[in-house]
């Protein structure tokens, strides 16, 4: 028994190392100044990559919290840190746009949704 409760302990912290090293990634490649951004920035609509880019996040956000108080704790601080980089790329040269925010709020809905169509079909 408690072999298993170690294996989730591990998982648990493999999602946090995993999430919060999403998060700076996120953080580092939306503040670079224009012209700075990976070559595959062209290939797909910007708020189609804010989208999944921040549904990634939140999913594994929601692997990291053992309860859905924390789930949801971890989901707001995804969405927070969004809002905050939008604020600061004008900063760096960046624009700031509300449908950015949209639709990272977009993505993380989705990536929490996601994980509870998993947890529900999990527990039937």
């Amino acid at each position: 028994m408690s072999v298993n409760i170690t294996k989730f302990q591990i998982n648990y912290r493999l999602a946090y190392f995993l999430w919060g090293f999403g998060v700076i990634t996120l953080m580092v490649l939306s503040l670079l100044p224009p012209g700075n951004e990976p070559s595959f920035t062209g290939l797909v609509n910007d708020k189609v990559r804010h989208f999944t880019a921040y549904a990634c996040v939140a999913h594994i956000g929601c692997h990291a919290g053992r309860n859905w108080y924390k789930r949801s704790l971890l989901c707001a601080l995804t969405l927070i840190v969004s809002i905050a980089i939008e604020f600061l790329q004008p900063f760096t040269g960046r624009d700031f746009e509300v449908l950015d925010i949209v639709a990272n709020l977009s993505g993380v809905t989705a990536g929490a949704a996601l994980m509870a169509l998993l947890l529900y079909w999990r527990s039937r």
